[in-house]
């Protein structure tokens, strides 16, 4: 009996501190990853951020930091790295792998969250539409491309000007990704830094998008990958698209930053 009393003394007395809430003593702690680019593209950094290797392209050429961001180019008429007709390069991707770095158990999470920061020149050309990094699922190079292998990805697209909209790979897709949400935000072309942050929930198929701060878009748009689980980012970016009529018609850069990745709300 005195044991009992002691126990609900402590409990108090946690409470009353702010050290537990009472019904949550068994609820999961909440588990998160940030990065920035400071020393990209070093193999510290790619340790820290756990890079997997494959299929990437623009370090070295179109890809460069100052300080913590990263400047991406996109050359006049550039599209993606298959683009057969396009007079320049432009763009950059790389898969991250939590569980290289050692955050594995983000990746056996039911949702996630992605958050970064993102910045367009004062009147930056859109041109037809192009790419930007999002979440994904399953192996590298097999929800990207027209390929649709047992993963899944959600980046985020400009189209049609500043439209906004997630770009959707899933196993059950053909073809290209699916277009989800096309215009229910647009990007700000104008010289400030605006935050982007989206969730996955694998068991229900949920998509949820917030920008700078206010929730523009909620979907079931991501079918059939609760058996998939999370892999990490897919930082892919570049206009297009295969050909160089997706591309800008002069050189355009864009900028990103503090990445986070975490089981709740960022």
């Amino acid at each position: 009996m005195l044991a009992s009393r002691l126990r609900r003394s402590v409990l108090t007395l946690g409470v009353a501190a702010g050290l537990l809430l009472p019904g949550t003593a068994d609820a999961a702690p909440e588990a998160s990853w940030s990065g920035t680019f400071s020393g990209f593209p070093s193999s510290s950094w790619r340790g820290a951020w756990g890079i997997d290797g494959s299929g990437e392209f623009g370090f070295g050429s179109t890809m460069s930091a100052s300080g913590a961001t990263l400047d991406v180019k996109y050359g006049k008429g550039s599209s993606a790295p298959s683009c057969t007709n396009c007079p320049t390069k432009g763009g950059g991707q790389f898969y991250q792998d939590l569980g290289k770095n050692g955050h594995a158990d983000l990746t056996r999470a039911t949702t996630l969250y992605l958050k970064y920061d993102l910045r367009f020149p004062a009147g930056f050309d859109f041109g037809k539409g192009g790419k930007l990094p999002g979440l994904y699922g399953g192996n590298p190079g097999e929800a990207s491309g027209g390929n649709h292998g047992n993963a899944w990805s959600t980046r985020f697209m400009f189209r049609g000007g500043t439209k906004g909209e997630v770009y959707v790979y899933t196993p059950a897709g053909d073809g290209y990704g699916k277009d989800i949400g096309l215009g229910a935000w647009n990007f700000a072309p104008d010289g400030k830094t605006h935050t982007i942050q989206q969730s996955v929930n694998r068991s229900t198929g949920q998509l949820t998008v917030w920008y700078d701060g206010k929730q523009v878009l909620s979907s079931k748009s991501v079918p059939g990958v609760a058996g998939i689980p999370f892999k990490g980012v897919f930082f892919s970016t570049f206009f297009g698209g295969h050909e160089t009529s997706w591309g800008p018609g002069h050189e355009e850069h864009a900028y990103f930053s503090n990445f986070a990745v975490s089981t709740s709300k960022l």
